[in-house]
């Protein structure tokens, strides 16, 4: 196990942080006008350039809009948001994702997954398949839920990368950490052998390049709790 730099947030950084939370949680609403920057400093401890380069960033998030002589608003992150505004929300509240944010995850993976699928059925040669199979047995291996969905987190980016599209491994690696928390959730509530199970599954469908099989529900979240489970509550 190695041991990570530890570091700390910048007051820019913690500021975004703050109005993100602010806004994210409902307590900023859309439209409403933020207080003046000299306004923000005196309550908030900071100064005004933290501000401004604050209001920077969370406008290129797509949190705020900045109106020259009117001042700045909460916008519909929805609407004006990036991958990157994505990303935010989902590790709102320290990572504990919520039900909406769950199900809307697991909604778009399906999506992407079954894409994935089929290019790598199309694309990838039998070499680049067989390339898969310590990628799969690794999921096999005895370790922690935490060591075992990173050993599933690998194997579906390797077959992102095997499918020769250029932005699935990006997206893929984008959501790692969530994708990681719902894997954890999966093992300790199913069991690592099940997993194993689907994944080998899988990439025996993969390497038969048999499509019809590959792309049947993956199976991963049966019964799964996190369907009941109340917003703000962690899974894991």
């Amino acid at each position: 196990m190695g041991f990570q730099k530890i570091t700390t947030l910048s007051l820019t950084d913690l500021f975004v942080q703050q109005i993100e939370n602010m806004i994210l949680s409902g307590e900023l609403a859309v439209g409403e006008k933020l207080p003046a920057a000299r306004e923000l400093s005196v309550r908030m401890g900071v100064s005004r350039p933290v501000i401004s380069a604050g209001m920077i960033e969370l406008e290129k998030l797509g949190f705020v809009e900045i109106v020259p002589r009117q001042g700045v608003y909460v916008c519909d992150y929805r609407r004006k948001g990036t991958l990157e505004t994505l990303i935010a929300i989902m590790r709102y509240n320290g990572g504990i994702m919520r039900h909406k944010e769950v199900a809307s995850l697991l909604q778009v993976r399906n999506v992407l997954e079954q894409l994935c699928l089929q290019m790598v059925i199309e694309n990838a040669s039998d070499e680049e398949l067989d390339s898969l199979a310590p990628y799969a047995a690794a999921i096999g291996d005895p370790g922690t839920p935490e060591e075992t969905a990173h050993a599933v987190y690998l194997f579906h980016h390797e077959l992102a990368v095997l499918s020769g599209n250029m932005l699935l491994p990006l997206l893929y690696h984008s959501f790692q950490i969530e994708s990681e928390y719902l894997w954890q959730w999966y093992i300790r509530n199913q069991g690592a052998g099940k997993l194993y199970k689907i994944k080998r599954e899988l990439y025996e469908t993969l390497r038969r390049r048999d499509l019809e099989g590959a792309l049947k529900e993956p199976g991963e979240y049966p019964e799964a709790g996190w369907q009941t489970m109340e917003d703000g509550k962690n899974a894991f």
